[in-house]
């Protein structure tokens, strides 16, 4: 912009005050030498100037922000640690979800129904969902998910899962939001008054489910239900909890029956038709048949 100005159209502002006239001053000279020399350069050089001191300000904003002690010399080291934390803060991870469960949002996913995060396009009932590096981690409806970023798969690999990989989407987002739904695996729900508790194990006074969310059961896909037979005991991890799930608690009038359960050990299933009905647990002893009522 200064290329369209003229050194003396700026001498007014240059004598209204001292700090305009320290301002101006670099470029009424650089003015003046183009006025004599249009071959100079002049502009130029200071254009330059101005980039290096911008560059400047940057660096001093990140160690301002990386909390570096800039009497300190910065040596090889110093530079690798700044690089890791820039590494860490910049970090994001990668996971596939069925297009059609969510409502696509800016800067976040709605879960239109119970689904999954996968780590691969391939189907669900193919990943598994226990372990320390789940392949699959449930969602109930209602969930918002911030995200960073929405893609297609592209991946050539992945495309050739199955023919239902066209209607997926890759999403990036913080490691921390990742980290905060695994921590979720392995919860369930359960309708209290159906339960008998001593302790660590619940005892199903009648025929009733495990249920991945608090919705009522006529509402639930048959993934998200397990059937638990009258009868049949539960070992807990941890003794039955309220749910605190702002997305749970507004579901019906009954959520305050509604109690939180994390297993003891994985529940094994049978199929019968198209619901998984609870024969034991991961530790493979059959499950304890009790005398309820």
């Amino acid at each position: 912009m200064l290329g369209c100005l003229q050194a003396r159209s700026l001498a007014p502002l240059q004598a209204a005050c001292s700090p305009l006239r320290r301002c101006l001053k670099d470029p009424i000279t650089a003015l003046r030498k183009v006025e004599a020399d249009p071959s100079c350069g002049a502009l130029e050089a200071l254009a330059t100037e101005q980039v290096l001191l911008d560059i400047d300000s940057v660096l001093a904003q990140a160690d301002d922000v990386l909390g570096q002690d800039k009497s300190a010399p910065v040596g090889l080291e110093t530079a690798l640690q700044e690089l890791e934390l820039l590494e860490t803060a910049f970090r994001t991870e990668m996971r596939y979800v069925y297009g059609p469960d969510w409502e696509v949002k800016p800067g976040k996913l709605v879960s239109r129904k119970g689904t999954w995060l996968k780590t691969t396009a391939r189907f669900s009932w193919e990943l598994e969902e226990a372990g320390e590096q789940p392949q699959k981690m449930y969602l109930p409806q209602g969930v918002v998910v911030p995200v960073l970023q929405i893609g297609k798969v592209v991946d050539r690999e992945e495309l050739k899962q199955h023919e239902w990989v066209g209607q997926h989407l890759r999403v990036w987002m913080k490691p921390q939001i990742v980290k905060v739904i695994q921590a979720r695996v392995g919860t369930w729900f359960v309708y209290m008054p159906h339960f008998k508790e001593t302790g660590s194990i619940i005892v199903a006074a009648v025929d009733t489910w495990l249920k991945r969310s608090c919705q009522m059961s006529g509402e639930l896909q048959p993934f998200e239900l397990i059937y638990v037979p009258r009868g049949i005991s539960i070992s807990l991890s941890e003794r039955p909890a309220a749910v605190e799930e702002e997305w749970e608690k507004s579901r019906h009038e009954h959520i305050h029956l509604h109690r939180k359960v994390r297993l003891a050990s994985p529940p094994l299933t049978m199929k019968q038709d198209q619901y998984d009905i609870l024969v034991g647990q991961g530790d493979g002893r059959p499950p304890i048949l009790q005398q309820v009522g």
